[in-house]
C-alpha cells in the first residue's frame, strides 16, 4: 500500500460522520477499527521519509479545511487517540476511538481488576 491509498482512507474516514442509528455507529466503528489496524500494519512498512511525505500530505489537508489533528496517548489504557479539532472554535470535530468507547474500555479494565483480585 502507498502513501496515496492511506491518504484516500482518511479522507473517507474524515467524510463520514453525522448523526447516525446506533446500528450505524457500531458499523462505522467496527470500519473505523479496521482501517486503524490497516494503517498500523502499513505504517510499519514505511520509512522515515514515506512516514514524513505522508503527514506533510495530511497537515495539507488539514490545513485546506481549517482544522488540525492532534494525537494523545490516553493516560489510562495507553492507547493512542485521535482528535481532529477545528482551529477557529479548538472544538473537537471528531475523536477516534470515540470518548464512549474508552470509557467502556475502561470499565471493562476495571471489572477484569476486580474479578482476578477476587481470585487471588
Amino acid at each position: 500500500m502507498d502513501i496515496k491509498s492511506i491518504n484516500n482512507m482518511l479522507d473517507k474516514t474524515l467524510v463520514q460522520g453525522g448523526s447516525k442509528s446506533v446500528e450505524a455507529q457500531n458499523s462505522q466503528i467496527n470500519r473505523q477499527n479496521d482501517i486503524n489496524q490497516q494503517l498500523k500494519e502499513e505504517l510499519k512498512k514505511l520509512d522515515k521519509n514515506q512516514i514524513e511525505s505522508l503527514l506533510k500530505g495530511i497537515k495539507e489537508k488539514f490545513d485546506y479545511m481549517n482544522k488540525y489533528l492532534k494525537i494523545e496517548i490516553d493516560k489510562d489504557l495507553q492507547e493512542p487517540v485521535i482528535k481532529i479539532i477545528d482551529k477557529k472554535t479548538n472544538e473537537v470535530v471528531r475523536q477516534i476511538p470515540p470518548e464512549y468507547l474508552l470509557e467502556l474500555a475502561k470499565r471493562i479494565d476495571e471489572l477484569v481488576g476486580l474479578l482476578f483480585r477476587k481470585e487471588v
